[in-house]
């Protein structure tokens, strides 16, 4: 395996971190610290007296660490001197809604959480600023990500250690124009799934598809989500890099035999990633999931097994850079870890249960779950303060059915949007819904019953509870 670049990505995680942990000063010291470790290194080098093999390393992590802290330092002082920033009471702003509404505390009150982009405050032209909004489910539901709208907010301060300049809270909006034509097209097809599954499942099912294949969770009952939380599933529930990987992957095996040269594959595995981040909705968590995705899906596809561990690595880097806010998220740290074992030690425990006689396609799936499985339960463990025991079990018994449901369910997405809702389309994907009516039994089942029990999940000492 090909290590090289784990100490870069390691340096621009802390360097990112650190960054938005502390205030703006320490934040451009640490961007000219890292600069001269990296010129010194430079200068040592061009001495002689040190191998570039030895201090390249060196000088690559820290003119990355360098480079992310100063485009870190950048965003500060424009999120501290934006008109945005300074705002205090209520303003009338003009802003474009970024993501689908989060549920927000207890589903019965009614209250989501959506990322915006403030474009106008007043009658004031403003640089577009990214905001936290709060506001009531019913009246932002009907929004879709690239919509304009004018709304009544009230300005309070940003969440700390977060990029963001302010965090609103909204009256009903006022829709200004249409969404982005690929938006419209990707709500439709979403809303047409959730018609389908209810046409086509009965209610558990039929809350769970959409959540399985597009992170739609609008549907899924409580009771429910709360058992597949207790059983170590709930990420199952949520767009994750399992998703891209999955799907990416048969796409590319459609492709790789029908003779697609390798090149060309890539590019159409490129295309199927950039069409899912566009149907289940761009976000920081969606570019972390199909940068892991990818990762994944080179991990099982390269000739070159080594080529996905550096591949990681730049896909932490980019993602850092594009995305600071990732450097704290719980769930970055799990995309990374969870495709890290899947790098190093699914393929060996894949090989070892091929040795077993197992199957091959249901080796690769055990070997992906059973991995990410053990190497993430820690990570939860410290960020939430539980344990699920029974999430190892859980994992592997719905592991041979969650490829099938991701394939399956986006084919019956896609074929069902086409034409009106009794058309041939439509028909086609209810009968492809119907069709994993099995395999969502089993999931809801296994949740059920290994969720439901009082000792699925126990609670431990963390140093965040």
């Amino acid at each position: 395996m090909d290590y090289r670049l784990l100490v870069p990505a390691a340096a621009v995680w802390s360097v990112t971190a650190f960054g938005l942990v502390m205030p703006t000063g320490h934040t451009l010291g640490l961007a000219i610290g890292a600069g001269v470790v990296g010129l010194l290194g430079t200068l040592v080098f061009l001495t002689g007296r040190i191998g570039w093999g030895v201090v390249g390393l060196v000088v690559v992590a820290a003119g990355l660490a360098a480079v992310c802290a100063t485009s870190l330092t950048v965003r500060q002082e424009a999120r501290s001197d934006h008109p945005l920033a300074m705002a205090t009471g209520k303003a009338t702003v003009v802003l474009v809604v970024r993501s689908d509404p989060t549920v927000v505390g207890p589903p019965s009150a009614g209250r989501v959480r959506v990322r915006v982009e403030v474009e106008q405050v007043g009658r004031q032209r403003v640089p577009p600023a990214a905001a936290d909004l709060m506001g009531d489910v019913q009246e932002w539901a009907g929004l879709l990500p690239g919509q304009r709208a004018v709304t009544l907010v009230r300005v309070r301060p940003p969440p700390e250690h977060s990029l963001v300049l302010a965090t609103l809270t909204a009256q009903r909006p006022r829709p200004v124009g249409s969404p982005p034509a690929h938006q419209e097209v990707a709500g439709a097809i979403r809303e047409r799934l959730q018609t389908l599954a209810a046409r086509g499942l009965d209610e558990d099912a039929a809350g769970l598809l959409p959540g399985l294949v597009l992170g739609d969770e609008s549907a899924l009952d409580d009771g429910l989500r709360h058992d597949f939380r207790d059983a170590g599933l709930s990420h199952l529930t949520a767009v994750s890099g399992s998703n891209f990987a999955i799907v990416c992957g048969a796409a590319l095996l459609v492709v790789r035999g029908a003779g697609v040269p390798p090149r060309a594959a890539a590019i159409v595995g490129l295309v199927v990633i950039s069409g899912f981040v566009v149907l289940v909705r761009p976000s920081p968590s969606v570019l972390r999931a199909a940068l892991m995705g990818a990762v994944g899906v080179l991990a099982l596809f390269a000739s070159r097994r080594a080529q996905a561990f550096p591949a990681l690595g730049a896909a932490v880097v980019g993602g850092l850079l594009w995305w600071p806010e990732l450097a704290l998220q719980p769930g970055f740290a799990l995309s990374v870890a969870a495709t890290a074992a899947i790098v190093l030690w699914a393929p060996r425990l894949r090989d070892r249960l091929r040795e077993w006689r197992c199957p091959p396609g249901i080796a690769e799936v055990l070997a992906m779950a059973v991995t990410a499985q053990v190497v993430t339960a820690p990570i939860v463990v410290v960020v939430t303060g539980t344990f699920s025991v029974v999430g190892i079990v859980a994992n592997v018994l719905v592991a041979p059915v969650v490829a099938v449901i991701s394939v399956v369910g986006t084919l019956a997405a896609l074929i069902g949007a086409i034409g009106p809702p009794d058309g041939v389309g439509a028909l086609v994907g209810e009968l492809l819904v119907r069709a994993l009516a099995p395999e969502l039994w089993w999931m809801v089942a296994c949740a059920r019953t290994l969720g439901g029990v009082s000792w699925a999940s126990v609670d431990v000492w963390s140093p965040f509870g």
